[in-house]
């Protein structure tokens, strides 16, 4: 039973570990039509405000997510 256990557990573990592997290193696509993803740095805020000022006559929303 605790073989048993401990087998599931490790291939629970590499499974979670093949799966952040794999949206990690691999390509993010986005739909047709849809500007490419971009990393929002220090270098890219200029770009970033330059971007939503050009759209002020549309909708415009700005959405920040932190993990902590």
């Amino acid at each position: 039973m605790r073989r048993t256990m401990t087998a599931v557990f490790v291939v629970a573990a590499v499974l979670v570990l093949a799966v952040i592997a794999r949206y990690h290193f691999a390509g993010h696509q986005v739909p047709a039509g849809q500007a490419p993803l971009a990393e929002l740095t220090t270098e890219s805020l200029g770009s970033l405000k330059a971007d939503f000022n050009r759209s002020a006559d549309g909708l415009r929303i700005l959405l920040l997510l932190s993990p902590t």
